[in-house]
């Protein structure tokens, strides 16, 4: 898609609220539409565990145009068509995704689909980040996001779901796609199981690594992710001890915020290209991919990244860079997440097939050192144990 999309701190920072109520919140967003009509895209789990939709109805009555639980894991193109036919349908002025990356993620896509029209999959497919370009200069519908997890779909212009017609993650960057509207309540979070809140949150350490690790990074955007990386690695351990702390919840939240700031300016490492392949081929969330792929690819990217991953040891409190797998490894350890790829059960085949695909993946191959061989996808699983 055209225009070339990079991250403007200050530009998220005004979309962002940050309000345990979330009624208020959006009460203040919608306060001047005429006639708004939201539709809520809502997780599942979320939807059953939680008073949100009650509290929602209640406020809003009939401004709520409908209410539907269809994005699943990985975001499947034809649950993004689900999502865009109801956005049409309800006649809706806003989508309210409330839930994980894979909700706000299939929120930004089905809103593509609705505000632009697209008619099939073929027609989607040509729009993703490497098909023929497209001018946007309207976006009717406005999205509202708030994130119940720490995956920080919301913080980015770019959006992934799974291809129905390649069977592989496939992703989409345009500055429409950034939400027009960002919540943050660590309340809701609570609903959120632990494992998940806590996976998600690796994965949102994963992007500031990774950009840090980035060849050529400019040295402030750095900066804000190791920022991030110091507000998660503190959160998510203040949470995994006092669950009911809003205190690290909140701090993992604006953790987040800092660590997507390279996303879309640089591209990821192997331990995000290999995380793609594991969990479309391996049915594994990318939240547990980056645990198990994280510690691992920065042992192999050690030659390479020696300097920035010195900066990295500073914020875990190591002693050099040397430290800083091992380091990261135990800290998922210690939160009660898978940190190796033998324990997650994939099949032979499946890992022939991770090995292969990484040697085509653009981001795999984007990697600070080199993975040109199969036998170098294998080192990587070999330092994951």
């Amino acid at each position: 898609m055209t225009e070339p999309v990079f991250p403007d701190m200050a530009n998220i920072k005004r979309r962002l609220t940050i309000n345990q109520n979330i009624s208020k919140a959006i009460s203040d967003i919608v306060g001047s539409e005429a006639n708004p009509r939201i539709l809520v895209s809502i997780s599942r789990s979320l939807a059953a565990n939680s008073p949100v939709i009650d509290e929602l109805k209640e406020n809003f009555g009939e401004k709520i145009a409908g209410v539907v639980s269809v994005l699943t894991e990985h975001t499947p193109y034809g649950k993004v068509f689900e999502l865009a036919k109801a956005i049409s349908e309800s006649e809706a002025t806003h989508l309210l995704s409330v839930g994980g990356g894979s909700v706000i993620d299939g929120g930004k896509i089905a809103l593509l689909v609705a505000n632009l029209h697209i008619k099939d999959a073929e027609e989607l497919e040509a729009l993703t980040s490497t098909g023929h370009e497209l001018a946007v200069t309207s976006w009717p519908i406005k999205h509202i996001a708030v994130p119940t997890t720490l995956s920080g779909a919301e913080f980015t212009p770019i959006a992934g779901a799974t291809s129905s017609i390649t069977n592989r993650k496939t992703g989409f960057s345009h500055a429409y796609l950034l939400p027009d509207h960002i919540i943050l309540s660590s309340t809701l979070s609570k609903y959120t199981p632990e494992r998940l809140w806590l996976s998600t949150g690796i994965r949102a350490v994963d992007h500031a690594v990774e950009t840090v690790c980035a060849p050529g990074v400019d040295p402030e955007i750095a900066d804000f992710c190791l920022k991030g990386l110091s507000l998660l690695y503190t959160g998510m351990q203040g949470t995994k001890e006092d669950p009911e702390s809003l205190v690290h919840r909140a701090n993992s939240q604006l953790g987040v915020y800092y660590s997507t700031a390279g996303i879309s300016r640089y591209r990821m490492g192997a331990s995000h290209g290999l995380g793609y392949l594991l969990g479309v081929i391996g049915h594994v969330p990318h939240g547990v991919t980056s645990c198990v792929f994280l510690p691992a690819v920065l042992a192999y990217n050690l030659p390479e990244t020696g300097d920035p991953q010195a900066k990295i040891a500073k914020v875990l409190g190591v002693s050099s860079a040397e430290d800083v797998s091992r380091a990261l490894k135990e800290f998922i350890g210690k939160l009660g997440l898978p940190n190796q790829l033998s324990t997650l059960g994939i099949s032979d085949e499946a890992i022939a097939e991770i090995k292969s695909g990484a040697l085509t993946h653009p981001v795999v191959q984007a990697n600070p050192r080199a993975i040109s061989s199969v036998k170098d996808v294998a080192e990587i699983m070999r330092f994951s144990g």
